[in-house]
């Protein structure tokens, strides 16, 4: 059973291995030690099941989102009707950031190794592959996790700043043009970007690459400013202001979207002349769709990522006190499993872009007709040549 070696947006408390090392703590006296062992052998086992879902969970997430988010950054970048509105240039950057989150996860999921039943653990993949950068050395383990905490922040915000404009395009469609601009847009991703960056850099002064039994793991080298910092970073900045602020801007979205859609329609024909109707229509129907994907992005974020928030303050709660198997057991569990919910968060916009934006569908169909053309005609000058040089050899 496979074992991600730290807890999912921070250090594990006790122990790199993602196991707290509470019954090290415990006073063992009042059991015998068969019960101790039995007590100890259960809660791995159940830990290794959980931690084996984040897993194996991760091969799967992890090359489908960074592939999906590539093709979103292609198709936008690649489509005028796309690359032009200040829509496709958040999430280009979303894009981008997601992709930060998940090289980072995927860095760690390297690294993951295997527990057994008894405690003891081994790399799920050989050393002699090379693979584990987040445990190999300090630069490995720093960059991991300031990957990981810049680019959920990065994430976040940015999903912020994308409902915040939509409700500003919902209720007050005429205003938008001038509010929303392409040069201010890119402005904002750059201070977002900057400012996600900026808070993303404690793990280089907070954790490092220490040995325990003469064994280097990534681990927490100063508690008191990592815990400051996580608080501040990853609780509030990450997960609850963000999460708080996405629910509420939706809610109000899903509210106005279908008034103002027809109030839009109407103060646009209203304004403009009927040999310019159609294409004035084809741009309303861009911008309907490209509201109704950022909706979906908006709903999927909260759905996938409120579960791991309220998952991540409950076992916060519960990792320096003695507790029960069974509160370690569910807490832990949950935990993981939220843990790889939330990594599905930074992988699945893709597929929403493509179920919501039939615009989005057709850019999609478009690029790959445009790369199976030329690959055809690479393919047919082939044919060609080498049926030429036959002839050519007979000639001569």
């Amino acid at each position: 059973m496979c074992a991600l070696l730290n807890e999912t947006l921070g250090v594990d408390k006790n122990d790199s291995n993602g196991n707290d090392s509470y019954y090290s703590e415990r006073d063992v006296n009042t059991k015998s030690l068969s019960d101790y062992a039995l007590s100890e052998a259960y809660v791995n086992f159940y830990k290794g099941v959980a931690e084996d879902i984040l897993f194996y969970g991760m091969c799967i997430v992890g090359p489908f989102g960074l592939l999906g988010n590539l093709l979103s950054v292609c198709v936008f970048l690649r489509s005028p009707s796309l690359r032009r509105t200040t829509t496709g240039q958040w999430l280009v950057a979303l894009a981008i950031a997601d992709s930060t989150v998940l090289i980072g996860e995927i860095f760690r999921w390297l690294s993951s190794v295997r527990i057994h039943i008894s405690g003891k653990y081994f790399y799920c993949f050989p050393p002699s592959l090379g693979l584990n950068f987040f445990h190999a050395t300090s630069a490995g383990c720093k960059i991991t996790h300031f990957l990981r905490y810049s680019g959920s922040l990065w994430s976040a915000w940015i999903t912020v700043a994308i409902a915040v404009e939509r409700l500003i395009a919902v209720a007050w469609p005429l205003k938008i043009a001038d509010i929303s601009t392409p040069r201010r847009v890119q402005i904002l991703i750059a201070l977002i970007a900057f400012s996600g960056l900026a808070l993303g850099l404690f793990p280089f002064w907070t954790v490092d690459l220490l040995a325990r039994k003469n064994v280097p793991r990534c681990r927490i080298s100063n508690e008191r400013a990592y815990s400051l910092w996580n608080d501040i970073v990853i609780k509030f900045c990450s997960l609850f202001i963000p999460c708080t602020l996405i629910t509420v801007l939706t809610v109000v979205i899903i509210g106005l979207l279908y008034h103002a859609r027809n109030r839009r329609k109407a103060c646009l024909s209203a304004s403009i002349k009927s040999r310019q109707q159609s294409t004035s229509m084809r741009l309303i129907s861009v911008e309907a769709q490209m509201t109704i994907m950022l909706v979906a992005v908006c709903v999927s974020t909260v759905a996938l990522r409120v579960p791991y928030t309220i998952a991540y303050h409950i076992r916060s709660n519960v990792w320096y006190i003695r507790r029960s198997n069974e509160t370690e057991i569910s807490s832990y569990f949950a935990y993981r499993l939220t843990d790889l919910i939330n990594i599905i968060n930074y992988a699945v916009n893709f597929l929403l872009y493509c179920l919501c934006g039939s615009s989005f569908r057709k850019e999609c169909e478009k690029l790959f007709c445009r790369c199976s053309k030329r690959h055809a005609q690479v393919m047919r000058k082939t044919t060609m040549e080498d049926i030429s040089m036959p002839i050519n050899s007979n000639k001569n």
